[in-house]
């Protein structure tokens, strides 16, 4: 069935993993049909389950999905009720959450250039796992960056303010 609500059309693309709870059932389980030595098993929705037995895992998985994605689109028509549109409210979040992983990785390049010693990393190898270029990690991090890994890490820099300030600038 197809998703027609937008709160649902919302999480299906910010949580791919949990859109086929609303566009249809689950599948099947794999479970056998035999016993190892060939006789037919008993149909397991026949047998009454042991009262210290342990849950069946898909089953509580795929319980935990459906409560995952019911919070989820529930959230999301709690602002419509509101009056904040869902759709902006998402795209706000993503925007925020891209800005915090842009703080991250300048921290990261700032410790990994800045902190790290004798030999920092290098710039080649920074850039290709920050996804930049080297002139990019160049200029990625600045002062203030530098300021705030120092005072989470009780770390020093070590390199010296003036060579700092005269490499950021040029």
């Amino acid at each position: 069935m197809p998703i027609t609500d937008i709160c649902e059309a919302i999480a299906a693309v910010l949580h791919p993993q949990l859109a086929p709870i609303a566009t249809g059932p689950h599948p099947p389980r794999a479970e056998s049909t035999a016993l190892p030595d060939g006789t037919p098993a008993a149909d397991p929705d026949d047998a009454e389950p042991h009262p210290l037995a342990p849950p069946d895992p898909y089953t509580t998985i795929y319980a935990g999905q459906v409560d995952q994605w019911a919070r989820i689109v529930g959230e999301l028509n709690e602002l419509r009720g509101w009056g904040e549109d869902p759709l902006l409210h998402a795209l706000d979040e993503a925007r925020r959450r891209r800005a915090q992983l842009d703080e991250d990785i300048r921290l990261l390049l700032a410790l990994g250039r800045e902190f790290i010693s004798p030999k920092p990393y290098d710039f080649s190898s920074l850039a290709r796992a920050a996804g930049l270029t080297q002139y990019l990690v160049r200029k990625a991090y600045g002062p203030e960056d530098i300021d705030c890994v120092r005072q989470v890490t009780q770390l020093e820099p070590r390199t010296a303010a003036p060579v700092l300030e005269e490499r950021l600038a040029g």
